[in-house]
């Protein structure tokens, strides 16, 4: 299956324009795979269903902006229909009520499918009243937004890896404290090491951007690591900044929250369903709540601090590497969360370090 075919064939560049008045709910990054081990939705298809009919039962409208469906790990829709037929078959019932606007996201393949078996209303972004905004999110990615061809055959040979070795390899490190997530640390530090030897040789013959480009992309992968996933937070604050909206709406980074950006100006995040995320949005009219459907909280700005504190910016992969990596593929905050120590990494705490342990060196290995 080739990744992403409506690269040649595009995906519809159309924004649909709702009401302020209605009720709405918004869900995205749903990752509905296969039903197997590496299946990140992990079978929460009763709770889906149970917020799914909530939503019907009080007639509101639902937006979806994006990555219903993991194409990368699941392969076909045949196989996520036999996972997760239930959710499927109610989504297309609410769509036939004209109850279903779908944004697509950076995961999605086959829009004709979702517009023509599923019957949703499939559009590029939705704008409620003048100035409120929502999409998916992979337009502000840096990375993503200008390589979505790439992006979807890396992450497809990433999930077959996935499958294959029957464990998760994810980000950040502390929440999927895996070995194969800690080798692919490891090589990533010593192939970065060569790559940077290289980078220099062409730089010193004066093609310097092959290695700007690569220091770039480092710089990317460790804003996920570290707080900023898919790092959205600069190009959404220059977005609300710039631009003629009040409320940004996106997914994408899996982060939810509720943030005042400026005064006035708001980015809510809708979160994922995927592992225990059960993530959603609600607006009444007038305001936005984000929810945890399962554990029934409202989120506010709680996992954005560290970025409204400015406590993230300028970190980079070695900076990150010399403190964290301890050696033997131990690393430092997982392993003081396996002994119920405060596993913050130190730039979210008061002091760089503590006396008992030290960062490893970036000498040390296996």
């Amino acid at each position: 299956m080739e990744a992403f075919p409506w690269a040649r064939r595009p995906a519809p560049s159309r924004t649909v324009q709702l009401p302020k008045d209605a009720p709405l709910y918004v869900l995205s990054d749903v990752h509905l795979g296969d039903g197997t081990r590496s299946d990140a939705f992990v079978g929460k298809d009763r709770d889906l269903l149970d917020l799914l009919e909530k939503v019907r039962a009080e007639g509101a409208h639902l937006i979806i902006a994006g990555d219903i469906i993991d194409f990368s790990q699941a392969g076909s829709f045949t196989r996520v229909l036999r996972a997760h037929g239930d959710v499927l078959r109610q989504l297309s019932s609410m769509a036939g009520e004209g109850g279903v606007t779908y944004i697509w996201g950076n995961h999605d393949y086959d829009m004709a499918l979702y517009r023509d078996l599923l019957r949703w209303e499939v559009c590029s972004a939705v704008e409620i009243g003048d100035d409120i905004l929502l999409v998916h999110g992979h337009q502000l990615d840096p990375y993503i937004a200008n390589n979505l061809r790439e992006s979807g055959v890396a992450t497809t040979v990433h999930h077959q890896i996935e499958r294959f070795l029957g464990t998760w390899i994810r980000l950040p490190l502390e929440d999927f404290y895996t070995l194969a997530g800690r080798l692919v640390w490891w090589f990533a530090w010593h192939w970065t090491s060569m790559a940077r030897v290289f980078y220099n040789a062409l730089a010193s013959l004066g093609f310097p951007r092959k290695g700007e480009e690569y220091e770039a992309y480092l710089r990317y992968w460790i804003q996920a690591q570290i707080g900023n996933p898919m790092d959205l937070w600069p190009q959404v604050k220059r977005h609300l900044e710039q631009g003629r909206h009040r409320v940004l709406v996106c997914g994408h980074s899996h982060m939810p929250g509720k943030v005042e950006m400026l005064p006035g100006r708001w980015f809510i995040n809708t979160g994922s369903w995927t592992f225990r995320s059960t993530q959603y949005v609600y607006w009444d009219g007038e305001d936005f709540e984000v929810r945890d459907w399962v554990r029934g909280l409202v989120i506010e700005a709680e996992l954005y601090q560290p970025l409204i504190r400015e406590r993230v910016q300028g970190i980079t992969f070695d900076q990150w590497w010399r403190h964290e990596y301890r050696g033997w593929l131990r690393f430092r905050s997982a392993e003081r969360r396996r002994r119920g120590l405060d596993s913050r990494p130190w730039y979210l705490q008061d002091s760089e370090q503590t006396a008992e342990d030290p960062p490893g060196g970036q000498g040390a290995g296996p």
